[in-house]
Protein backbone atom coordinates (compact mmCIF):
# COMPACT_ATOMS: atom_id res chain seq x y z
CA UNK A 1 0.00 0.00 0.00
CA UNK A 2 1.48 3.18 -1.10
CA UNK A 3 1.30 6.54 1.58
CA UNK A 4 -0.42 9.14 0.37
CA UNK A 5 -0.75 10.92 3.19
CA UNK A 6 -1.54 14.81 3.66
CA UNK A 7 -1.29 15.10 7.48
CA UNK A 8 1.56 13.28 10.39
CA UNK A 9 -0.08 10.98 12.78
CA UNK A 10 0.30 11.25 16.38
CA UNK A 11 -0.33 8.28 18.89
CA UNK A 12 -3.46 9.40 20.80
CA UNK A 13 -5.64 6.69 22.72
CA UNK A 14 -9.08 7.62 24.01
CA UNK A 15 -12.57 5.47 23.92
CA UNK A 16 -15.48 6.47 21.60
CA UNK A 17 -19.02 5.39 21.46
CA UNK A 18 -20.76 5.00 18.50
CA UNK A 19 -24.99 5.18 18.78
CA UNK A 20 -25.76 5.18 14.75
CA UNK A 21 -23.67 5.68 11.50
CA UNK A 22 -24.92 6.57 7.73
CA UNK A 23 -24.79 4.14 4.49
CA UNK A 24 -23.03 5.34 1.52
CA UNK A 25 -26.74 6.34 -0.12
CA UNK A 26 -27.71 8.28 3.05
CA UNK A 27 -29.28 5.50 5.38
CA UNK A 28 -29.20 5.18 9.16
CA UNK A 29 -27.90 2.63 10.87
CA UNK A 30 -28.85 2.51 14.74
CA UNK A 31 -27.33 0.06 17.05
CA UNK A 32 -29.41 -1.75 19.78
CA UNK A 33 -26.01 -1.03 22.13
CA UNK A 34 -23.71 1.92 21.63
CA UNK A 35 -20.58 -0.02 19.61
CA UNK A 36 -17.04 0.73 21.54
CA UNK A 37 -14.15 2.04 19.39
CA UNK A 38 -10.92 2.81 20.53
CA UNK A 39 -8.80 5.86 18.79
CA UNK A 40 -5.07 4.61 18.30
CA UNK A 41 -3.97 7.77 16.30
CA UNK A 42 -5.23 11.55 15.11
CA UNK A 43 -4.21 13.51 12.52
CA UNK A 44 -5.57 17.18 11.54
CA UNK A 45 -7.05 15.02 8.66
CA UNK A 46 -8.40 11.72 10.28
CA UNK A 47 -8.62 9.47 13.09
CA UNK A 48 -7.65 5.85 13.36
CA UNK A 49 -9.67 3.47 15.11
CA UNK A 50 -10.24 0.11 16.30
CA UNK A 51 -13.05 -1.75 16.78
CA UNK A 52 -14.70 -5.41 16.65
CA UNK A 53 -17.92 -3.78 14.70
CA UNK A 54 -17.61 -4.23 10.88
CA UNK A 55 -18.78 -0.79 8.99
CA UNK A 56 -18.73 -0.50 5.00
CA UNK A 57 -16.62 1.63 2.91
CA UNK A 58 -17.70 5.27 2.87
CA UNK A 59 -20.19 4.76 5.59
CA UNK A 60 -20.32 7.99 7.71
CA UNK A 61 -20.23 7.41 11.34
CA UNK A 62 -21.34 9.92 14.12
CA UNK A 63 -19.36 10.36 17.05
CA UNK A 64 -18.39 12.48 20.15
CA UNK A 65 -14.29 12.48 20.09
CA UNK A 66 -12.82 13.76 23.16
CA UNK A 67 -8.98 15.42 23.10
CA UNK A 68 -7.32 16.34 25.83
CA UNK A 69 -10.98 15.60 28.00
CA UNK A 70 -12.59 18.04 25.60
CA UNK A 71 -15.88 17.07 23.66
CA UNK A 72 -16.13 17.31 20.12
CA UNK A 73 -19.12 16.52 17.86
CA UNK A 74 -17.61 14.82 14.54
CA UNK A 75 -18.87 13.44 10.97
CA UNK A 76 -16.34 11.06 9.84
CA UNK A 77 -16.08 8.70 6.78
CA UNK A 78 -14.63 5.45 6.76
CA UNK A 79 -11.67 5.52 3.98
CA UNK A 80 -9.60 2.17 4.61
CA UNK A 81 -9.57 -1.23 6.35
CA UNK A 82 -7.27 -3.33 7.75
CA UNK A 83 -8.61 -6.85 9.30
CA UNK A 84 -7.52 -9.90 11.27
CA UNK A 85 -11.05 -10.88 11.52
CA UNK A 86 -11.41 -10.44 15.06
CA UNK A 87 -10.36 -6.49 15.28
CA UNK A 88 -10.91 -4.10 12.66
CA UNK A 89 -8.55 -0.92 12.40
CA UNK A 90 -10.33 1.92 9.84
CA UNK A 91 -8.90 5.04 9.30
CA UNK A 92 -11.76 7.65 9.21
CA UNK A 93 -11.25 11.02 7.52
CA UNK A 94 -12.89 14.12 9.73
CA UNK A 95 -15.71 15.37 6.97
CA UNK A 96 -17.56 17.46 9.94
CA UNK A 97 -16.56 19.43 13.20
CA UNK A 98 -16.27 22.80 14.45
CA UNK A 99 -12.95 25.04 14.35
CA UNK A 100 -12.16 24.79 17.68
CA UNK A 101 -11.33 20.87 16.92
CA UNK A 102 -9.73 21.75 13.71
CA UNK A 103 -7.10 24.39 15.69
CA UNK A 104 -6.59 22.53 18.88
CA UNK A 105 -5.74 19.15 16.71
CA UNK A 106 -3.29 22.00 15.60
CA UNK A 107 -1.64 22.26 18.60
CA UNK A 108 -2.22 18.89 19.73
CA UNK A 109 -0.12 17.41 16.67
CA UNK A 110 2.76 19.88 17.38
CA UNK A 111 3.32 18.62 20.82
CA UNK A 112 1.36 21.24 22.79
CA UNK A 113 -1.88 21.00 24.82
CA UNK A 114 -4.19 23.64 24.84
CA UNK A 115 -4.97 23.00 28.68
CA UNK A 116 -1.88 25.17 29.48
CA UNK A 117 1.73 26.30 28.28
CA UNK A 118 3.29 22.56 29.16
CA UNK A 119 4.07 20.92 26.18
CA UNK A 120 2.20 17.71 25.56
CA UNK A 121 3.09 14.05 26.44
CA UNK A 122 2.01 10.65 25.18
Amino acid sequence: MTETRIHDRVRYRVKLWCYHYYTATGEIVHFEEPIMMEVFDVSLGGIGIITKTKFPQNATLEFTFYLEQIPYQVLTQVKWLNTNNIFNRYGLEIIGHNNMLFRHLQQFVKGHSILGDQKRTI
